[in-house]
């Protein structure tokens, strides 16, 4: 298996706070894109169909971390014609990276924006998704404190 180091160019200063930024090659950022979507839920993710995710260096405006575009599955109905293609979310890498303090924040910054974009494909509102999200905030701690608990089985 093939992994590639994530690299850190002490020359790139961040837009958050003057911070040295974290740069990852593409296929990196990727892996961890994958690795969110993979983390979506089982029964929500085999209900996203005919969508398309994308990586993109940089969005329309420089803060942006992810943007839905198609007509979310709330207002589809069997009667709509034929959409001309999928569905899209684009998650954007740099300001991913210019919000990183490390890389496990990375990870969970990405892990966020991915989850808030499906959220609109399923036809959350920006309130409710920031209510779901704030609930998943609260519940993350003893999901990791359950994970932790199982027992590691003997190899």
């Amino acid at each position: 298996m093939w992994i590639r180091q994530v690299v850190l160019r002490h020359e790139a200063l961040s837009l958050y706070s003057g911070k040295v930024t974290l740069r990852l090659a593409p296929k990196a950022f990727d892996a961890i894109v994958e690795r969110a979507v993979a983390a979506i839920p089982e029964r929500f993710r085999a209900r996203m169909r005919n969508l398309v995710i994308v990586v993109q260096p940089m969005g329309p405006s420089p803060d942006l971390l992810g943007l839905y575009e198609g007509r979310p599955v709330t207002e589809r109905s069997l009667a709509d014609p034929m959409p001309e293609g999928p569905d899209r979310i684009r998650i954007f890498q740099r300001p991913h990276e210019e919000m990183a303090r490390s890389h496990a924040h990375l990870e969970r910054i990405v892990t966020d924006t991915v989850w808030h974009e499906v959220g609109h494909y399923f036809g959350l509102s920006e309130r409710e998704i920031h209510a779901a999200e704030e609930r998943r905030d609260r519940l993350r701690p003893f999901r990791r404190a359950a994970r932790l608990a199982k027992p590691v089985p003997n190899r």
